[in-house]
């Protein structure tokens, strides 16, 4: 994503709102075809089964990250009556803090609390590291038996991507799966300054336009980052580079054909990007706090940022009208830097895990299962309740009502984003866009492949406390490379990084070996 709703995440992400229905089906080249319309898909909403009906009563327990809404309970409650009627089941959303998602995941999952389902990803509570310390189940099975609708929904070649030694641990959240990396920025500022988009083919290209708009400015930020971004997650395939963590050093550049792995703090692309973030925050663009702050969701809602990186979806101005268009769709400009392309990375990016302490495994896999089936569930838990929290104004149109109490809209995040109403007639329908945005894709030359860090544990530790110590001052530009990049080059080599690139290197020539590729 993430798309998202972009707030303190990785619109990696992301993607958001939209479309409706269920898959005609995928064929066995991953390809999926359109469905019928939003309206035709509610009506063929499945009735509950003898079968469901004979299910002992339970509750799920799901963690999220996510901002504090005053009617979630009330919302909840809404999809507690379709839940329970179909797989007698009730659910405790637990919304987390942004901010704090990480750090509360790890807490929980060490305490070994009865938990169902859970948010995992590559750039908060880590899927891979979560997998290597047993703390999620094996749901290859219950995929099979119990997510008939999601592996509808969900291009056949992504499953490749969260597959962990051919067993899969988490389930994809449907959106669109390849990231088109670009910029989001606000049209009203673009016209005061003079600034044509579609001259921007890179980063660089804005730095004019910046420095006018932190000079004219003074009580907005030209430029959002903040000190736990994933800028990677953003704008890393636009860079050349594909990643696999944003703490592991190990990264291939994606016009290399060897496939090689290099220290990403090594790579002109990557120095040159770091040293742009560093002319950017000397010049005023960016805030001179950014690399202290982790949640910037406040901030973004009183409209004080101008520009951000962002993936680029076909939703982004409907869903950042708020933030970054004064609330006017069409006021959000975007600029795309490079084509859409899929990598293991985009599609780990979200997904959602059953815990090793689940209790009900299978009934948490069913209820995900009609988060990409029931579309009038769906929008209960992205837009709230009908005539309370938004208005319908068309078949799969919808506008939301300020200051309502309930307004997740990150689709992105759970289930099927592809049966998110959307909220403006300027937005695009997802279908056929979101899924032919996956068919068409670029792909990954290790697309499926999963680091498996088991022999280099201590090596990758290491290396993510050095990178930890100094991210946050270069992605925010407070540091300076030419003297940071050094020390921390040095601290990586004394944390085992020459074998933990090794191990990788090894890894992917014996994957490509077994795949052909």
């Amino acid at each position: 994503m993430k798309t998202r709703k972009m707030k303190s995440m990785p619109l990696v992400l992301s993607t958001i709102l939209l479309g409706s229905m269920m898959f005609a089906g995928c064929s066995k080249t991953g390809v999926i075809s359109s469905p019928a319309s939003p309206a035709a898909a509610e009506k063929e909403t499945a009735a509950p089964s003898a079968e469901t009906k004979k299910l002992d009563p339970v509750t799920l327990k799901w963690y999220l990250p996510q901002g504090a809404f005053p009617d979630a309970k009330a919302v909840f409650a809404e999809m507690n009556k379709i839940t329970k009627e179909k797989i007698n089941a009730e659910i405790n959303i637990e919304f987390v803090d942004w901010g704090n998602y990480d750090q509360k995941m790890q807490a929980v999952l060490a305490s070994g609390e009865n938990v169902d389902l859970m948010f995992t990803s590559n750039w908060t509570n880590d899927y891979v590291s979560a997998v290597n310390k047993g703390a999620y189940l094996d749901i290859t099975d219950q995929l099979k038996k119990y997510g008939t609708n999601i592996l509808k929904q969900v291009p056949e070649k992504a499953w490749e991507a969260p597959k962990i030694n051919g067993k899969l641990y988490g389930i994809i959240n449907t959106q669109v799966l390849a990231r088109t990396p670009g910029m989001l920025i606000n049209k009203t500022y673009a016209d005061k300054y003079g600034f044509d988009p579609s001259k921007a083919k890179k980063l660089e290209d804005l730095t004019p336009f910046l420095e006018k708009v932190a000079a004219g400015e003074k009580d907005k930020y030209a430029f959002r980052v903040k000190g736990n971004d994933d800028q990677l997650g953003y704008i890393g395939s636009a860079l050349g580079i594909e990643y696999f963590a944003d703490t592991n050093p190990g990264v291939l550049l994606i016009n290399d054909n060897d496939t090689k792995v290099v220290n990403l703090f090594e790579t002109k692309e990557y120095v040159n990007f770091l040293k742009l973030m560093h002319e950017w925050y000397q010049k005023g663009i960016i805030r001179k706090d950014a690399s202290t702050i982790t949640d910037l969701d406040a901030d973004e809602k009183a409209g004080k940022y101008i520009t951000r990186t962002a993936v680029m979806n076909p939703d982004v101005p409907a869903n950042q009208a708020d933030r970054y268009g004064n609330g006017k769709p069409e006021n959000v400009l975007t600029v795309q830097f490079s084509a859409p392309y899929m990598s293991t990375g985009s599609i780990i990016g979200t997904l959602t895990a059953i815990p090793r302490t689940s209790k009900n495994p299978e009934r948490a896999m069913m209820f995900y299962d009609l988060m990409y089936s029931d579309i009038k569930l769906f929008n209960l838990m992205n837009y709230g309740i009908e005539d309370k929290h938004y208005k319908k104004t068309g078949e799969d149109l919808i506008e939301t009502i300020p200051n309502s109490g309930y307004n997740v809209a990150s689709g992105w995040e759970y289930g099927n984003m592809f049966n998110s109403y959307r909220t403006s007639p300027l937005q695009p329908k997802w279908f056929p866009a979101g899924p032919d945005m996956n068919n068409k894709a670029v792909s990954s030359k290790v697309l499926g492949f999963s680091f498996d860090p088991s022999k280099v544990k201590s090596e990758l530790a290491q290396c993510a406390s050095a990178i930890s110590e100094y991210k946050a001052g270069l992605i925010t530009g407070s540091l300076d490379p030419d003297t940071t990049l050094p020390k921390l080059n040095e601290k990586l080599k004394k944390a085992g990084m020459d074998k933990l690139l090794a191990e990788m290197q090894t890894q992917i020539d014996a994957w490509k070996v077994a795949n052909k590729k």
